[in-house]
């Protein structure tokens, strides 16, 4: 297996050799750890386990770790679980990257078990720095990065849209500023709401009230382009909103909002997760 990892710390080699030796259940001697920078000729390139780090400029992270584990020391070792036995082992937070295609989508493995999402920036392209800029959870070796729930990760989530897809599946696919563009992005929007209230926000949990803002807005949307449609698209939409709405309207409450004129801006959800 093959991990690419960070570092919080500087850790120095030794401390490195024990931890994966220790992690793996293998002699300090059957792992090599260098400076990616220095000396390759004097690296044991037959050992089973090969950590190369890179020291980066000031910023958040101190490291770059390339491991390589061969298939019979790695065992079921996960690089989720590489960067948690080197957490818990170095106590120090090591970084590694989530399953989303996002480059900034991290997780952090905390010393004390946890991993928490994060967003991982780019101080400086040419020298390699980075900052931690967002963390899901307070993590104590981060403490310049903010504590949030991350938007990129909530709107990259999977959530079946069954009627959404129904509708769209039969209308042409247009750009963003078409109408059909507008009404792909729009009644998407609103039913992936609808969703998260029908399963109480699975599959996180999580939510932030300026997203359900925006979600509120999709519908804004929706009523207009239902107006300009015509024909047979006309009554398709109409239906497919009418059963995001039957869902909304169920799995949330109606509230006293003396400036609310339509009836999705005056409802609130069950239970606010934010």
């Amino acid at each position: 297996m093959i991990g690419n990892l960070f570092s919080v710390a500087e850790l120095e080699p030794l401390r490195l050799r024990e931890a994966l030796a220790d992690l793996l259940g293998l002699a300090v001697r059957a792992v090599d750890v260098a400076d990616a920078d220095g000396d390759q000729e004097v690296r044991d390139w037959d050992a089973p386990v090969l950590c190369s780090y890179r020291r980066l400029p000031p910023g958040d992270l101190a490291l770059e770790l390339d491991v390589y584990i061969e298939d019979k020391a790695a065992g079921d070792l996960t690089e989720p679980g590489l960067a948690l036995g080197l957490a818990v082992r170095t106590r120090s937070s090591v970084l590694y990257p989530s399953e989303l295609l996002l480059p900034s989508d991290y997780w952090v493995a905390v010393p004390d078990g946890r991993s928490v999402r994060c967003r991982l920036e780019a101080v400086d392209d040419e020298e390699s720095a980075y900052r931690v800029d967002a963390v899901e959870e307070p993590v104590d070796d981060l403490p310049r990065a903010r504590a949030e729930v991350l938007p990129e990760i909530l709107d990259h989530e999977v959530i079946e849209t069954p009627v959404s897809d129904a509708f769209l599946s039969t209308c042409p696919k247009g750009r963003t500023g078409d109408i059909e563009g507008q009404v792909r992005y729009n009644l998407w929007v609103w039913e992936r709401l609808a969703r998260r209230l029908q399963t109480d926000w699975a599959p996180s949990g999580r939510y932030r009230e300026d997203m359900f803002r925006r979600d509120l807005q999709a519908r804004d949307a929706l009523a207009r382009l239902m107006s300009e449609a015509v024909g047979e698209q006309a009554y398709a939409l109409r239906f497919a909103v009418d059963q995001v709405d039957e869902l909304v309207k169920e799995f949330t409450e109606e509230v006293e909002r003396g400036d609310a004129v339509r009836w999705w801006q005056s409802r609130i959800p069950r239970r606010v997760p934010w």
